[in-house]
């Protein structure tokens, strides 16, 4: 796995909370609970190797995440936490992206967290985590 050097963001994504309004359908509703966030914004994330090559991640206009699925609600309404989520969300829905590289997806969500200023002990804790979880669950598997 080529180790990562730096991430960079062409642009704030700007994240909002997904509210249930009055009138949505309980199809709306439910997907609102399971994915609280959307980005307003279009976003790249550009990661930088240490052989200096890259690696860019979209975030479409009106992505919706969930924003961190954490155990036990461990950081749960931690805003730090909502772009690291983004971008290892569209790495585990487009997996082909990082190609099939289960270990880099992980990666790049530890080195966003620690741009984002999240302690290291907790960075390292949420890497771990997520790598268990998507060992277990995330069907890393090329098809």
């Amino acid at each position: 796995m080529k180790k990562i050097k730096d991430l960079k963001l062409s642009n704030d994504p700007v994240i909002k909370l997904r509210a249930v309004l009055f009138d949505d359908s309980e199809e709306e509703i439910k997907d609102k609970n399971k994915k609280q966030f959307m980005t307003t914004e279009s976003s790249m994330l550009n990661v930088i190797f240490e052989d200096n090559t890259s690696l860019y991640l979209y975030a479409p206009k009106n992505y919706s995440f969930d924003g961190a699925t954490i155990p036990f609600g461990i950081g749960k309404g931690n805003m730090k936490l909502a772009i690291p989520a983004l971008f290892h969300d569209i790495t585990c829905e487009n997996k082909s992206l990082v190609d099939y590289d289960r270990k880099l997806a992980s990666s790049i969500f530890k080195e966003a967290l620690l741009k984002c200023k999240v302690n290291k002990l907790i960075a390292e804790d949420m890497y771990l985590h997520v790598e268990l979880y998507q060992i277990l669950l995330g069907n890393w598997r090329k098809p």
